[in-house]
């Protein structure tokens, strides 16, 4: 399963918005701020939980960075040619480019190295860090995104009548409600689903909701006694999750979502102790 998000627009709508931005003269790249040589630039859509997972990375480092929002299909060729591909996260720091959320952990533990999300002394736990959060990108986060998508499809006014998922450019954010559809659409007409998965996609997601929840009876932590990047991506996926209100609001999952709220204020902002 590959990690695009909630972006796209049918072959028909593709190209009516593409002719229809272009009349807006809109910019087909971002503003990015001028920053010193230790703040990172993120690219980003900042409603993708991978985008999510680097920024809490970051904040529990205590990293400075600047998010740049990535608008879909606008900016489209402006991350293809940063970065050799079309996926964000993306990160820019003192001269370097990276991508793909797992690489971007991996530099960012080495660039601050404490607080640390692995646990250096035992490369037992560490190989368990790594499998949970491959688990968290490649298995436990498709349905939820996807069922999301559905969701966002049928009921698009939670799209149009958020501040969730505001652009900063105004001609995107006061049509929405025109816009949201040929999105939603696009990616799950790419990805070859339709409602009828919902039953199969609503059965794989309580499955990793009930493994999850057997990991959670063991301790606070999904490995070790501390904070790792294990806890960090999974939190960061359920953000996913969120968006599904039958399985948001469902009471037997309420512990779960406690536990996500406990792992996002223990990663909120700080200051990084050695910066290099």
């Amino acid at each position: 399963m590959n990690k695009k998000l909630l972006v796209g627009v049918g072959t028909a709508a593709l190209s009516f918005a593409g002719i229809w931005l272009l009349k807006q003269k809109l910019p087909l790249a971002p503003k990015v701020p001028v920053t010193d040589e230790n703040t990172v630039l993120l690219y980003q859509y900042s409603y993708s939980p991978f985008c999510v997972k680097v920024a809490r990375i970051m904040d529990y480092k205590g990293i400075p960075y600047k998010q740049i929002e990535i608008l879909p299909f606008l900016h489209k060729n402006f991350i293809k040619n940063l970065s050799g591909q079309g996926l964000v996260p993306v990160i820019q720091h003192q001269g370097k480019t990276l991508y793909d959320s797992t690489f971007i952990a991996k530099y960012l533990e080495e660039f601050c190295p404490e607080p640390s999300i692995f646990i250096q002394e035992n490369h037992q736990l560490n190989q368990e860090i790594l499998m949970i959060e491959d688990w968290a990108d490649e298995s436990f986060e498709p349905p939820f995104g996807t069922l999301a998508m559905i969701y966002a499809f049928a009921h698009p006014e939670i799209i149009t009548e958020s501040d969730d998922y505001k652009t900063g450019v105004a001609v995107f954010d006061n049509n929405k409600d025109k816009i949201a559809p040929f999105i939603i659409g696009k990616k799950l007409k790419e990805y070859g689903i339709d409602a009828t998965q919902k039953d199969l996609l609503k059965k794989r997601a309580r499955e990793n909701l009930g493994i999850l929840s057997a990991k959670l009876e063991k301790g606070e932590f999904l490995v070790g006694n501390r904070l790792t990047l294990a806890d960090i991506a999974v939190a960061s996926h359920l953000t996913a999750a969120e968006k599904v209100p039958y399985i948001y609001e469902d009471d037997q999952y309420s512990h779960i979502f406690e536990w996500q709220k406990n792992i996002f204020k223990a990663t909120k902002r700080r200051f990084a102790s050695s910066l290099t």
